[in-house]
């Protein structure tokens, strides 16, 4: 641990600084050579602690884990949680079922295309089928005549994204690369459809995959006077720094989204912290075949004020959309180019704090803003009710 003797008031604004960035995620407004103006003054060692420290900071940042979503029913098709990157790993594990044909696993553009596209073919003498569809049309396939897997057994498959193509493992053991023919940037949602059953899905890694170097010399750790080395100080034992610099809270204990799986309908849950910007919330399911209506409510759980009330309404066919204030409903907002749900079909719905609004999107794609009218730090719950069923939500 470090200590700062001197040059207590640059070290506070520093630390301010920094803090103010760690909650709003926008890390790349620092370089090393900024860190290295603000604290020149300080001695060598403590320089290069403090920004090995940062960098740190900025790696725990851009690799913070998803909650896996667990049992989650077939079809299945979410969002890429966290996005797409280079060292990004999408781990699927489930059961081949006994009597299978074959199953999919797509990776989707926003314009639904399949950049890529993982098909284990059963009836076609067991061969595993690679390919793309563009604009509808499918590629040239690439296949393998190694079956990594056998019905009625487990399986753990894992996809990995690199610069050049996708590497795919499966039980541990490397099985094929696909090599991108479109930008996997553009990937925005996975799908797993066929004869499987999923008992875990996680999304993980991407962005800077490892910790940066440690300072060219040993960090000199702080002991306070009769300590011995090796047990760990209270924050209350600690000397006087920014507390910031020493444990920034943020990557402490970083807020790690929570997956409900199968949750029954009507469906109601409060939200851990505040639905602060960037925060979103994903819900997955079906819509009942003969639906009329369901919707979400984004609420207060004291004033039971409805912030956000997305009403899908199928024989009127119309996506409404308002606020409750107190009782009291606003205006309806109901236009919309298309309706995007219908009944008997699975869905994805995500709602995003995008600042001044709402965002929606239904698979992958953008379907309105809701320009807020009322303080939407003040949510704390959500409810779901109507004709879905639900197979997980993410909060």
């Amino acid at each position: 641990m470090l200590s700062f003797p001197h040059k207590t008031r640059n070290v506070s604004k520093l630390s301010v600084t920094f803090a103010t960035h760690t909650h709003t995620h926008t890390h790349s407004t620092f370089s090393s050579s900024y860190m290295s103006s603000l604290c020149c003054s300080l001695p060598i060692q403590q320089k290069r602690n403090l920004l090995y420290s940062w960098s740190c900071t900025q790696h725990l940042a851009h690799t913070m884990a998803f909650a896996p979503i667990y049992n989650p029913s077939v079809p299945f098709h979410s969002t890429v949680l966290g996005g797409m990157s280079d060292g990004k790993t999408v781990t699927i594990q489930g059961q081949v079922r006994m009597i299978a044909k074959r199953f999919a696993v797509n990776f989707m553009t926003f314009n639904n295309d399949i950049a890529f596209h993982f098909n284990p073919r059963f009836d076609e003498g067991n061969a595993m089928v690679c390919n793309t569809q563009q604009a509808g049309g499918w590629g040239a396939e690439e296949r393998k005549s190694k079956m990594p897997f056998r019905k009625n057994t487990n399986f753990n498959l894992v996809f990995t994204v690199r610069v050049h193509g996708f590497q795919v493992s499966a039980n541990g053991q490397f099985i094929l690369e696909y090599r991108h023919r479109i930008a996997f940037q553009s990937i925005q949602s996975i799908q797993v459809t066929g004869d499987v059953n999923l008992s875990c899905v996680t999304f993980s890694g991407g962005m800077d995959q490892y910790l940066p170097a440690p300072p060219p010399y040993s960090v000199t750790p702080y002991f306070a006077a009769g300590m011995a080395p090796g047990i760990a100080m209270a924050p209350s034992m600690l000397p006087s720094m920014a507390p910031s610099l020493a444990m920034p809270p943020a990557f402490v204990s970083p807020m790690v989204p929570v997956t409900i799986p199968n949750p029954m309908v009507p469906f109601q849950s409060t939200l851990q912290g505040t639905f602060a910007q960037n925060r979103n919330i994903i819900i997955n399911g079906t819509i009942r075949h003969g639906a009329d209506r369901f919707h979400v409510n984004l609420l207060n759980s004291l004033s039971r004020s409805i912030y956000l009330h997305i009403n899908p309404r199928f024989r009127e066919g119309a996506l409404v959309r308002n606020t409750q204030d107190r009782g009291t409903w606003g205006p309806e907002e109901r236009h919309l180019a298309f309706m995007p749900f219908s009944p008997g079909q699975n869905f994805q719905l995500e709602i995003r704090n995008e600042g001044g609004s709402f965002g929606v999107y239904t698979n992958g794609a953008k379907i309105f803003s809701y320009v807020h009218r009322l303080p939407v730090l003040q949510i704390d719950m959500i409810e779901v009710a109507g004709d879905v069923t639900l197979s997980y939500v993410q909060l």
